[in-house]
């Protein structure tokens, strides 16, 4: 059983026809999905067969309840905390590459309270993932997901971290994330993210670097693949060929598919292959979430 901590989301996304036309109209077309990175690897993790559950939260309404049952399709297990705070939404606006400008209102993501997840949550639990996300929007927050890393450190289950958002990083700060996420048995940073956290630039000297912080390092490189890295082997695995529709949670679906082969014993290599398989299935459809479970 997997745990993954974190945000969820309705996503509205719009792919223009043109350019966004400033004081006026354009065309395009408009879809409403369930996000939040946290609850995309979830979904992911699901669709895969991993048995898996997921904590967050959602506002008392249809928004968050149509969420919640959307994920209990892809076979996930909710522990759900109900606010006083609308559902967390994104509008998602997509180019004609597939790359994606996000305007987000985290709403009742950022009331998440260590004390609303039971024990039960952390029981039997093989890994548990969490994303930066969970750490950045309010120091309540960043307190509230210490806590939940520090219950997994003592009941010794480890953790993978997805720092998220390179800019959001720089706001928290380095040093303090490395502090927060310290025993973390996996990171999950884009090169963007790889670069502030090392102060490094070129993709191998960023993993070599943050290997001095975690045992192991997996650099995501977007359509070029990824740089996998442990003690001292550094290797990089090329990505998949693909037609990218729509770019997001294309980072969440890579994590998904390399937890799903890494914790049934496979190598970094192999997990990392895995990964890039469906993280090219995630930018070949709008939306970050699995079109349908297997």
């Amino acid at each position: 059983m997997i745990g993954v901590f974190g945000d969820l989301t309705l996503d509205i996304a719009a792919a223009t026809h043109g350019p966004l036309q400033p004081r006026s109209d354009v065309t395009g077309d408009i879809s409403c999905r369930g996000g939040g990175s946290a609850a995309n690897v979830a979904a992911w993790l699901g669709s895969l067969g991993t048995p898996v559950r997921f904590a967050g939260a959602i506002g008392r309404d249809e928004v968050g309840r149509n969420l919640a049952a959307e994920l209990e399709r892809l076979g996930v297990e909710l522990y759900l905390a109900e606010k006083d705070s609308p559902t967390g939404m994104i509008l998602v606006f997509l180019d004609t590459e597939g790359e994606r400008t996000m305007v987000t209102s985290r709403g009742a993501n950022l009331l998440f309270r260590a004390e609303d997840l039971p024990d039960q949550f952390f029981a039997g639990l093989q890994h548990l993932h969490i994303t930066g996300y969970s750490f950045f929007g309010s120091e309540s927050l960043a307190a509230s997901t210490a806590a939940v890393l520090g219950k997994a450190r003592e009941l010794g289950i480890p953790f993978s971290v997805d720092p998220s958002s390179y800019a959001l990083l720089e706001d928290f700060g380095v040093e303090r994330f490395l502090e927060f996420t310290q025993g973390a048995a996996l990171v999950f940073p884009n090169l963007d993210e790889g670069r502030v956290l090392s102060g490094q630039l070129e993709p191998e000297n960023v993993v070599r670097q943050l290997l001095q912080y975690y045992p192991r390092v997996v650099l995501t490189l977007g359509s070029q693949g990824c740089i996998c890295g442990e003690g001292e082997a550094v290797e990089a695995v090329p990505g998949q060929k693909a037609q990218a529709l729509d770019t997001t949670g294309a980072g969440d679906a890579f994590c998904a598919g390399f937890l799903h082969e890494f914790l049934q014993g496979a190598g970094l290599v192999a997990s990392a292959q895995t990964g890039n398989e469906i993280a090219r299935r995630c930018v070949s459809h709008l939306g970050g979430r699995p079109l349908h479970a297997g």
